[in-house]
């Protein structure tokens, strides 16, 4: 101890830290810092019969902002489809009667044409609120070139007093969420750090409780490796039902089905320790840090779209990485009625899985040598 308090390097640990440890955090919230919100898919569906409409649609389509990508449906019962598929985080909807509304407006029966301005706020609520603005803008844009047209097509009629606001803004927005998230948008976020602390701390127990274990039989090491195989599930099952029920009494979230979360976080937690265990076991304990920097890493995955993010992030990072599957899969049970099996879930099982193989594989190969161990 006296060799270590003496040590003068120990002065240098809080300058490695910050240059090392500082480039690595810092690097794991640059896409949050750093946000290019840039061709974000969004639709648009020209139902309108009329030519107005479809013309509007075309021009929304040459002039959308680098923001949005647009893209077509020819109906609504596509657009729906492709929102219950997360394809697209919004959408701009001009209406069967669009056209005919407009034509009104000139009639002494006037009424406004409606632009329907969907959000799929499931899909990723910190897009959509930046859809909302976007579609917003462009249904301004889209008003006032109307107006414009309107007053340029009749240059000597006198408009009446009361008809000057109907030609000042001609049509009006229907704002439509889709997939509301209500005030559980931030969900995964809220159960992120229970999930991930109780996978480490669990994984580490895990590891702890066998490492340098000697065993007076192979029979007493074979309990041992079971009993290591079986608390991961009884981990997951105590944290899901238990983190589903904290967020009905601090946060007073509301569930379509109280299991279908629970059993989802349980096998997300069982998931995860198999996952960290595997690790430990083949790479010994300093390899933690790999998952405990991942945490770090995963924050982008957790509250922003690939869209949003810087290409390396988006290519090379977000899509492995296991708390993304795990924020989608949650969503899906969430706002799109998903059932507690579905596709996210069976990756997690696929993670489980290769994961236990891993951990037995370590077990056998150890075999002969801690029973040796034991007899001497």
């Amino acid at each position: 101890m006296e060799k270590i308090s003496g040590n003068p390097r120990l002065l240098a640990a809080p300058i490695a830290v910050a240059l090392v440890l500082g480039l690595i955090l810092m690097s794991a919230i640059l896409p949050m810092i750093k946000m290019n919100p840039k061709n974000i898919p969004v639709g648009i569906v020209a139902a309108d019969q009329g030519e107005i409409g479809k013309t509007l649609a075309a021009g929304l389509m040459r002039n959308a902002p680098e923001t949005v990508r647009l893209v077509p449906f020819e109906s609504m019962e596509r657009l729906e489809k492709a929102m219950d598929e997360r394809e697209v985080y919004g959408a701009l909807v001009l209406p069967q009667d669009f056209s005919a509304k407009l034509a009104t407006l000139r009639t002494g029966a006037p009424e406004k044409a409606t632009v329907q301005i969907c959000v799929n706020e499931g899909a990723n609520p910190t897009v959509a609120n930046l859809i909302q603005n976007a579609l917003a803008n462009m249904a301004s844009m889209l008003n006032a070139r109307l107006s414009v047209q309107m007053l340029a097509e009749s240059p000597d009629a006198p408009i009446p007093a009361g008809r000057v606001a109907d030609y000042a803004n001609p049509v009006q927005a229907e704002f439509v969420k889709v997939h509301a998230a209500g005030n559980m948008g931030n969900a995964p976020l809220s159960f992120l750090t229970g999930v991930w602390f109780t996978s480490l701390i669990g994984a580490v127990a895990l590891y702890l409780f066998g490492n340098r274990r000697r065993f007076e039989s192979g029979k007493e090491k074979l309990k041992l490796n079971t009993i290591q195989s079986v608390m991961p599930f009884v981990y997951g099952l105590v944290a899901g039902y238990a983190l589903a029920w904290y967020s009905i009494w601090l946060y007073g979230f509301e569930y379509e089905s109280f299991h279908k979360v629970a059993l989802y976080l349980a096998l997300v937690v069982a998931a995860f320790v198999f996952m960290i265990f595997a690790t430990l076991r083949w790479l010994r304990l300093p390899s933690i840090v790999i998952y405990v920097l991942l945490m770090f890493f995963s924050m982008p995955a957790v509250q922003l779209a690939p869209e949003m993010m810087p290409a390396f992030y988006r290519d090379w990072l977000i899509s492995w990485l296991p708390i993304r599957i795990y924020v989608d899969g949650l969503r899906e049970i969430l706002f799109f009625s998903g059932d507690y099996f579905n596709a996210y879930s069976m990756i997690l099982v696929w993670i489980l899985f290769a994961a236990l193989v891993l951990v037995w594989v370590k077990n056998v190969t150890e075999k002969a040598n801690v029973t040796e161990t034991a007899k001497a």
